[in-house]
């Protein structure tokens, strides 16, 4: 995955983003993948991420949810 993301990154204003990142999402997965967005804690939430969704889904999800963003993060952010 490109970016690393701190819990702030999706919380309160961004929870449009997430939830119309998750939109597709069966009920059970998308409340499992928003509260997981909800406390972030880096490598750890990124694993359980692709455990729930697989490699490709957990990367375009987070993807979307730069994009949309149009965060900029810092190349020490990124890593």
């Amino acid at each position: 995955m490109g970016a690393v993301f701190r819990p702030k990154d999706f919380g309160g204003d961004n929870r449009k983003v997430v939830e119309n990142a998750v939109k597709d999402f069966s009920p059970d997965t998308k409340d499992n993948v928003i509260k997981l967005l909800n406390s972030w804690e880096g490598k750890s939430s990124e694993k359980k991420l692709k455990k729930i969704l697989g490699q490709d889904k957990s990367e375009e999800l987070l993807t979307n949810i730069v994009e949309k963003e149009d965060v900029n993060l810092s190349e020490d952010e990124r890593i």
